[in-house]
């Protein structure tokens, strides 16, 4: 009941907080069938939430189980179909013996034919990269056909990609991949587990790589992160806000990261010397590579709408003041590392948000008037408006900084992109 109620909620606060989602390929997600959804973890809690609201089926989880300690939040998490799972370092032998319960109620789960998700790296880094596979994704779906009456569980990987995780309005790009039946495994699987249970895991491994954007070498990633930001630009993506299915920027943008994984050191030492050179002229110039490209002129062309606009924005951003800072200082208080930016971010906005919204609406009750609850309801319903009218804002603002710049430095700029591009754009033509 409490998922149910949560979902709706959650769902909104996910499309204001991001951009674009794209969930391609759900079409691979069998019907009516046991499923363990297997995906990658950058990020602490967001991909499962996203999952959640934008799959129809509802949906059961794995989670640490050092969340469930306190009672209260041991209920809650249950009431959103969370299941724990105990590591030896959190709960020591004696809390290791509880997966076996762990363990029975995930296979009830599937015996069921219902979507069980797990992450399956176990550890949560955020990086552009596959950690090791733990193993109990292979082991809960071979153990579930073993001790229940089904005839099959299938795993789909999942890849969920970010553009930023840790900024308000970035995008996420998620791919099903092709299912794997773990049935072909489990006459092995009963002769010898270890061994069924290892080539389960190196399968789910490999068709996981292929759906998410991998730099093999953690001292590429600056190289990789500005060949991307040039990629989205030639690219235009995303194309609107919202809620999306397509894929191709998802092949786009690993094709550019296998390409540099394939680059020689010389030519990586060229294009990162290039590509520094770049956009440090471009963030002392105060303006970013779309508005070079001139991608902004739309926004440009709209003055007068900005400057009309200016005012009802300024107030509704007055409004919506103290939720903000309050998960401001709530995210500087809580936020340790990457991996929990954006997941404490946008959880902090959510509750800010209901809680500002009982207060207007107690304010109502008490002073018997519906004035705060207008006033509550034209500011809630203009969010996404104030959203959409800043960045149209700041894309007017980059235009009109990039028309200030001096001709030379315009000159040298571009020039220096077209060079980066000759070199490249063979990575994904």
């Amino acid at each position: 009941m409490l998922y149910a109620a949560v979902r709706p909620i959650a769902t909104l606060g996910l499309k204001l907080y991001f951009r674009r989602i794209d969930l391609a390929n759900t079409d691979r997600i069998p019907k009516n069938a046991a499923v363990i959804l297997a995906a990658n973890h950058p990020t602490t809690f967001i991909e499962p939430c996203v999952l959640a609201c934008f799959l129809e089926e509802p949906l059961h989880f794995l989670a640490r189980g050092d969340f469930f300690k306190n009672s209260i939040a041991a209920r809650l998490l249950r009431g959103v179909h969370i299941i724990p799972v105990f590591r030896m370092r959190d709960a020591g032998y004696s809390g290791i013996k509880n997966n076996y319960e762990s363990f029975n109620r995930s296979f009830q789960v599937l015996a069921r034919k219902k979507h069980l998700m797990i992450l399956a790296e176990g550890r949560c880094i955020h990086e552009k990269r596959l950690r090791p596979i733990r193993k109990g994704t292979a082991r809960i779906a071979l153990g579930a056909i073993d001790s229940t009456k089904l005839d099959e569980v299938y795993i789909v990987p999942i890849g969920i990609n970010f553009t930023y995780a840790d900024r308000l309005r970035s995008d996420v790009m998620i791919n099903c991949g092709e299912p794997i039946k773990a049935s072909d495994y489990l006459a092995n699987y009963k002769e010898s587990p270890t061994p069924a249970i290892n080539a389960l895991t190196e399968e789910l491994r490999s068709r996981l790589s292929g759906e998410v954007v991998i730099v093999e070498r953690i001292e590429d990633e600056p190289l990789a992160e500005n060949l991307l930001r040039l990629y989205r630009t030639e690219s235009g993506y995303p194309p609107t806000p919202g809620i999306g299915k397509a894929e191709e920027q998802l092949r786009g943008e690993k094709a550019v990261a296998n390409a540099v994984n394939n680059l020689s050191a010389d030519k990586k030492e060229s294009l990162a010397a290039k590509t520094h050179d770049y956009f440090s002229r471009l963030e002392r110039m105060r303006i970013d590579d779309a508005a070079l490209m001139g991608k902004y002129k739309k926004s440009q062309r709209k003055t007068r709408s900005v400057l009309l606009g200016a005012i009802p924005a300024l107030i509704l951003l007055l409004w919506h003041l103290p939720p903000m800072l309050f998960t401001q200082w709530f995210a500087g208080v809580k936020i340790k590392t990457l991996e929990f930016a954006g997941p404490v971010r946008w959880a902090g906005l959510l509750v800010s948000y209901l809680l500002y919204g009982l207060l207007w609406i107690l304010a109502a009750l008490i002073f018997w008037s519906w004035i705060p609850l207008a006033i509550l309801a034209v500011n809630l319903g203009l969010t996404r408006w104030l959203l959409r009218y800043g960045e149209k804002a700041r894309e007017w603002a980059l235009a009109w900084r990039t028309r200030r710049q001096a001709e030379h430095e315009l000159k040298y700029v571009r020039d220096l992109r077209k060079t980066i591009i000759e070199e490249i754009k063979e990575f994904w033509s």
